[in-house]
This record gives C-alpha cells, structure tokens and sequence, in this order.
C-alpha cells in the first residue's frame, strides 16, 4: 500500500513536474520575445510574412483546385537560440512568391487604373503639348491713313520668346544663358522660372530685336521658342499722338484713333501647330489650323502737312509765352472735317515709357474751360437772329461798368459809353455783351446754346468726350444770364467751341465733327456716314455775323495780329480768367484764345487756337492770335485758297518823302497810304486824328473847329 501510494506519489509528482519545466522553460522565452517586440528593428519574420502567406495560400488552393484543408500551424514554441524555418520549406516559399505577384498585381492595376482614367485626360493633353503645341497668330492690325493717302500708324513684324516648362531641366543655368541676350536682370529671370509650373509657357520677352532672335537661337535650346507679334509704329511720332492715341504691349489700342476703332483695327487672329521630336528639338513641318485675318485699314480726315505746321506753331506760341500748355483745332466748316488736332505737352507713342499723363492727355476734346469773349459769338447770333438787336443798334454800355444785382460787370478797354452791335464784337464788350443776353432772354438763350451744340457731346469718333454744362440760372436770372452772356458760368470743350462757330459761320448749319473719312474693305474704299447736319441760326444771321467778325482782324479790332497779308480774315478774341478750385478767379492766371476763319465772306477754314495761363502777355489777341496766322499762312497755299485781297507794298519813309514837293497839300499826300504811313506824317505836324475805318487813307478832315479826322476804306 505504502509501496503502491508512494509510486503514484511518485508518478504524480513526475506529472505534475512537467508542467513546471514546461512553464519555467516557457517563460524566458516569452520574456525574450517580448524584448524581440519591443525593438522595432528585430521582427519576427513569421508575423510580416503572415498577410503574403494568407495571399499566397488562397491563390495556391485556387489554381491547384483542390479541396480546402485547414492550413496546419507550426510548432509556435521554438527551441531557445533556433529562429523559425518559415523559408526553408517549398510550399511556404511558394504561397510567399504568389503573394507577391499578387501584390504586384493590384498595385499595377491600381496605377494603370489612375494614369487610364482619373489622370488620362491631364496627362494626353500634356503629351500632346510636348509633341505639338497650338500657337496663336496674331492677325495683322488695320493701318491708319490720313486723307491723302500716307499711313500715320503700322504695325511691324516682331517676335516674342517664350518657354516649355515641362522642357526645363535646369532653370538656373538656362537663365544664365538667357538674361544677357534679353536684357533681363539674372536673379529675377531664375526667380521667374523657378515659380512657373510645369506645363505651362510663360513670356520671358516681348517684341525681340533681329540680333537677339539670332543669338538665342544659336543655343539651340529645347524648351525655347518664338511666337509671333507685332509692334505698332506711329510715322509721324509725337506730331499726331493725340488724334491717333496708342495701343498696349499685346496690340488692343488703350486712347485715341486706336481705341475709339479696336473692333475694326484688331481683325481676327489665326493659328498654326509646331511640332517636335522625341529630342524636343522642333520639327520643320508648321501645320496651319486657321488663317489670321488682318484688321481693316482706317482713312482720317487728318492731313498730316496741316498737322505739322499747327504742331509747330503751337510748340513755338507755347514756349514763347512760357504758357502752361496750349491746343490748337483747323476745321472744315462746311462738313466738320478736323483737319488738324494738336496740343502741347505732347507724347511720342513710340516712347510711351518717357511719356507722362499731362502729355497724353488730349486737350482739345477732353479739357473743359470757361470761353470768355468767343462766346460773346453765340450770345450776338441769338440777339440777330431773334431781331432783338441789329449790327447797327447801339448799347449804352455806361463807360464800361455795368451792375446787376449784387455784381459789377466790367470791361477789359474801358471808356466809351454807346457802342453798336458790331462795336461790341469788334472792342470785345463784356457789359454790352450782357445787355445784349438780357434783352434776349433767358429762354430764349438757352434754347439757342443747346441748339450750338453747348452742354451735350459733339459727336466725335474718338468717345470719352465731356459734355461741358450749361448750369440752371432759376435762382440768379439776371446775374447769371448776363455772366454767361461774355462766357462765364458755362464751360465748353474746345471742339465744342470749333463746332459751334463754324456752325455760326457758315450759313448756320451745326455738322457733326468728323475724323474718320472711311475704310478700306476687300480693297475698296467705303466711306463712312454722317448725320444731317441741323439748322442752328437763319443763313441771313450768319452772313451778318461773318462781317461783324471781320472788323475784330482789323486795325481797331482786338485781334489784328491775326491778320494775313491778302486774305480777308475774320475771328473772335477770349482772354477769361480761370476759376482755382478754392480760390475762385485769381488774378494772373487766365485762358487767352482766338477763333478765326478763312475767307470771311465765304470760309473754307476754322481755326482755333487755345494758350493756358500765358504768363507775361495773356490777351488773346497778343498771344493767340499770331498762332493762329502762322497756321493760316502756312495751310492755305496747300488748300489751293488763294488771296482775295491786293496787299500794298509799303516803301520806306526815306524813299517816299523826297516824292512829294513841300508845298504839296497834307490831304493829297495822304491819300491811298496806309494807317501808319498817314499816322507817321501827322506826327510830324504834331496832328492825332480821329480814325474811321480800315485799310486805305481815302479822305482827311481838318477844319480846325474840332479833332482832325481820317477815313480809311
């Protein structure tokens, strides 16, 4: 008993000991493998294997269509210092290999999934631009013509140069290349490479000379290529700028002729694909897709020589009299042709980098300004043409001070007290001009100032054109009519005032000033439409107007240094002071101007010429005037205008004195002389006559019971 209980003791306790080895070998391997996980660079190689043997084993059993069989586990308890046999047996090996493959598999269908479909359009359109690439030609611009035929405005062949960023492989060494032929500072051009992405074709130049087209070329460059693009070229430079204004670095006209015609300028633009090779290099087939189609040729009215001799006058009146800026207009009158359109600052459009705003802009369709005394025109137009006043009625303009309301109206030449219609006009009048407007009426003034054009656009090609205003007087009738009667309270532009004295001049019709003639379509010339021109003042009013007018060019006239020597020439100063903004009218600051025509009795020319704040001599007859005669001189033997007038040749004093005897009589002496041939004579018998009329002594009166008088015809 004892001997049988102590075998199974002892067999039990055998039993019960194997555990404990079992655990007590257990557990130093469990601490190992815990240490073996904690050091991430030491992984059991059965556990990463695990997914790929999963893989491996359902692909196994598919291609070898067998029966599914519980994949036996391996002994998971291995021997101290042994790692587990995972490669060394074949099947493992190859469920590890087909797992791979398998791997491999979804990741390359993943990929073609994502360049096929979800990139596919991206990517062929890419491809497409590095093996052919659309370039966009621009149609040629349309030129600018002026009326005889001579092209004021071109666009010439250029070439800009541009770059494949998907053919860049080093941007700062191509840039080191590059920024000395193109004249572009080093570090922005590898700046401006590095930032451009991929696929895209940034300018790095535009409008590239010859020698640098040809430099560039020689490196032969890939990614470099040239598109073509033009550059427009202005024939007579600063000279025109204003009338034909300018186009922007891609060809759209930003001011002037450019912008006011860019839809019939521009044209359509084409295009070709260039093609490269598998090197980048290109290709020398050029496939064309579409023809560009060059814009339509524009004819002006502008006749570039009258454009030149006013630009010239203009800069010499302006520089002489040291004026802020000046404008000077020539017109058709009888259709609203600008001939000429000049204004000083000017511009060179072909230099717009050294040009300023105060130089581009243009004066003469753009300023707005008080007229002064050329309004006084219009006010004497409504005053004949209502039968209100006649040239022969005589004003009491009380010595040249007039008061209305709680204002002073006064004359620039005072002391005469009567003047007649035609005095007024001819001495310029601010206070008879004001009882004229008075006796009009408000109305009735008002209706006649719109009806010249004042206070609305006038029509002109160019757009942008102020409408100048004809404020409401309900609340100052009186004072305010009778300012607005000599030019003040209401502002103009200067081809609004151009327009209205032609209209006034001739026969009394208002033409819609007109720059641009025609076009030229599929070779022929189509010229453009113009509206109606509308009734303004009666044909009777105008004729009177154009007499009165003529006596301001003459001797006791405002504006006799306006004369030219066998025209009849007729006109109207402005001398206006200018309101500052803050300090209403300051004295030495004042707008002098002259419009005048060519011949009086039957005008063929208008022009007006404008000088802002002259300083020295500001009248208008002094400053402005003597443009307005070298203009004339020099246009009217180009017009075919011939003198009307027999100019006398006046010998000197020394020749013509020893003629007459010394007992010839003062009044035979002086007959058919000229003013200052007479006034010179009657100096020396210390004679001051009164003098009646222009031209020629015709008669003298000394009866000794008054002033001498002398009459000139």
């Amino acid at each position: 008993m004892s001997i049988f209980n102590s075998n199974k003791s002892k067999k039990s306790g055998a039993t019960r000991s194997k555990p404990k080895k079992i655990v007590n070998k257990k557990k130093p391997a469990q601490n190992r493998a815990i240490k073996k996980r904690s050091n991430p660079i030491k992984l059991n190689p059965a556990k990463l294997l695990a997914p790929l043997l999963a893989i491996g084993s359902g692909l196994k059993n598919i291609f070898s269509k067998s029966e599914k069989k519980p994949i036996s586990k391996r002994v998971t308890i291995q021997p101290q210092g042994k790692k587990p046999e995972v490669l060394g047996n074949p099947a493992l090996r190859l469920e590890i290999l087909l797992g791979l493959f398998m791997l491999a598999f979804v990741i390359l269908a993943f990929r073609a999934f994502d360049l096929t479909i979800l990139q596919g359009d991206a990517l062929q359109r890419r491809a497409q631009n590095q093996h052919k690439k659309k370039i966009t030609i621009p149609a040629n611009r349309g030129r600018l013509i002026d009326r005889n035929g001579k092209t004021i405005a071109i666009s010439m062949p250029m070439k800009s140069l541009s770059v494949d960023m998907d053919l860049v492989e080093n941007p700062t060494s191509l840039a080191r290349k590059l920024a000395p032929l193109i004249g572009k500072d080093r570090k922005q051009l590898i700046r401006k490479l590095k930032q451009a992405r991929k696929g895209s074709y940034p300018v790095l130049k535009r409008q590239l000379p010859p020698d640098a087209i040809r430099k560039i070329r020689m490196l032969n460059h890939p990614a470099l290529f040239f598109k073509p693009q033009s550059k427009r070229f202005y024939t007579m430079g600063e000279v025109t700028s204003h009338v034909l204004g300018f186009t922007n670095y891609q060809g759209i006209g930003v001011e002037g002729m450019e912008r006011a015609k860019e839809e019939d300028l521009q044209g359509q633009p084409g295009a070709h694909i260039i093609t490269r090779d598998r090197l980048g290099r290109l290709m020398p087939k050029v496939q064309l897709m579409t023809p560009a189609k060059p814009g339509t040729d524009i004819v002006l009215s502008i006749d570039t020589t009258i454009q030149y001799i006013a630009y010239r006058a203009l800069l010499k009146g302006v520089t002489k009299s040291k004026a802020k800026s000046g404008f000077a207009i020539v017109m058709d009158p009888n259709n609203g042709e600008v001939l000429a359109m000049v204004n000083q600052p000017s511009f060179n459009p072909n230099d717009l980098a050294n040009s300023s705003d105060q130089g581009r802009r243009n004066r003469a369709v753009a300023d707005l300004f008080e007229p002064g005394s050329t309004f006084k025109i219009f006010t004497v137009a409504a005053g004949l043409d209502t039968d209100t006043v006649s040239p022969e009625t005589v004003i009491d303009i009380e010595g040249g001070k007039f008061r209305v309301g709680d204002r002073t109206i006064q004359d620039f030449h005072k002391g005469a007290q009567r003047l007649t219609v035609e005095q007024i006009l001819q001495k310029s009048s601010n206070v008879g001009a004001a009882k004229i407007g008075l006796k009009v009426g408000n109305e009735a003034m008002e209706g006649y100032l719109y009806q010249f054009g004042f206070g609305e656009p006038s029509g002109i090609e160019l757009g942008h054109e102020p409408t100048g205003s004809i404020p409401d007087i309900t609340f100052y009738k009186q004072v305010g009519l009778a300012n607005r009667s000599y030019g003040y309270g209401v502002t103009a532009t200067p081809l609004q005032l151009a327009s209205a004295t032609s209209a006034a001049i001739n026969g009394g019709l208002l033409f819609t000033p007109k720059l641009v003639l025609g076009r030229y379509e599929n070779g022929k010339f189509v010229p453009s439409t113009q509206k109606d021109p509308k009734r303004v003042i009666s044909n009777d009013t105008s004729a009177k107007l154009r007499k009165i007018l003529e006596t301001v060019v003459g001797p006791e006239g405002t504006a006799p240094k306006a004369a030219v020597d066998g025209y009849r020439v007729a006109g109207k100063t402005g001398t206006a002071r200018k309101a500052i903004p803050g300090k209403g009218y300051v004295k030495g600051y004042y707008y002098a101007s002259f419009v005048g025509f060519i011949p009086s009795d039957k005008p063929d020319l208008v022009i007006f010429v404008g000088i802002d704040e002259p300083q020295g001599l500001y009248y208008g007859g002094l400053v402005a005037a003597p443009i307005f005669k070298e203009i004339a001189q020099g246009i009217l033997p180009l017009l075919s205008i011939f003198p009307t007038k027999r100019s006398e040749l006046q010998l000197p004093e020394m020749i013509i004195e020893p003629l007459a005897a010394k007992d010839t009589p003062l009044e035979v002496s002086l007959m058919g002389v000229s003013l200052d041939n007479a006034m010179s004579q009657l100096a020396k018998h210390k004679i001051v006559p009164e003098v009646h009329g222009s031209g020629l002594v015709t008669k003298f009166e000394n009866s000794g019971r008054g002033p001498a008088k002398l009459f000139l015809k």
